[in-house]
């Protein structure tokens, strides 16, 4: 995902630019909260959880679970005629779960690390139609539809590093770490409020729904000792549908 930050940077400079030389044109940088569903990634690692605690033989500390962030996001706003609105929005979710656990005495001495990470940027474009548009009255309210754009990532990390030379044959260390990724199309349904302060300066709040049923990701596995990573598919399925919520200020030239 790193890879994608100089050219989204370079995207939201050039909508900037676009929206204070334009008349049509509105800025509407954003503070929200996304909550993804993600259910079948977290009852995956909750299985995997109770398969090390029992090959350790200790009540591990399970991970919290993915699910809702806050987040910053940024829109820009053209309007097309009349009540029409076009709205692209641009947004990055991430979060990293982890538990870790050292046992220096009995009789396999063990340190044990296990972390997640799913992150997602997604580019959507909405169409909002505005109920009676009136640039010149204080509020303004709006439904929309848009599809979207989500490049996801999933990032997996399991060691177990045996300690004073325990193990045998029935247990191994392990340094496995895994990378995936996939690119998927969404769909939005949404509604909001546009509260003009003055001039072309506004608030504005919006709340919807975002369906993102992306399926299984592609990627490697990359164990200790081997010689190339190996392809592989993830038994889990990723659903970053979920609701959303989100307020910010909106800034143009002057209607």
């Amino acid at each position: 995902m790193k890879n994608l930050t100089k050219p989204l940077t370079i995207l939201l400079c050039l909508l900037s630019a676009a929206a204070v030389s334009a008349q049509s044109f509105m800025l509407r940088p954003y503070y929200g909260y996304y909550s993804p569903r993600l259910t079948d990634v977290n009852n995956q690692i909750s299985d995997q959880m109770e398969g090390w605690q029992q090959v350790l033989g200790d009540p591990l500390r399970s991970p919290e679970k993915f699910g809702g962030r806050a987040l910053f996001g940024g829109q820009v706003q053209y309007h097309l005629n009349d009540d029409y609105f076009l709205a692209l929005d641009v947004y990055r979710y991430e979060q990293s779960v982890a538990t870790e656990n050292t046992r220096t005495t009995g009789a396999i001495p063990y340190r044990f690390l296990f972390t997640r990470s799913v992150e997602s940027l997604a580019f959507v474009l909405n169409l909002n139609y505005y109920f009676g548009y009136d640039p010149g009255a204080r509020l303004n309210k709006y439904v929309g539809l848009g599809p979207g754009l989500i490049i996801a990532e999933a990032h997996s990390n399991t060691q177990l590093v045996l300690l004073n030379d325990a193990g045998g044959k029935d247990l191994q260390p392990v340094d496995t770490q895994g990378d995936f990724s996939k690119t998927a199309f969404s769909l939005t349904l949404l509604g909001g409020l546009d509260f003009r302060l003055f001039g072309a300066v506004s608030l504005w709040g919006e709340a919807g729904y975002q369906y993102a049923k992306i399926g299984q990701f592609e990627g490697t596995v990359r164990r200790a000792g081997d010689q190339q990573n190996v392809a592989f598919t993830t038994n889990t399925s990723f659903d970053f549908s979920g609701f959303y919520f989100r307020a910010g200020l909106g800034v143009g030239s002057p209607f």
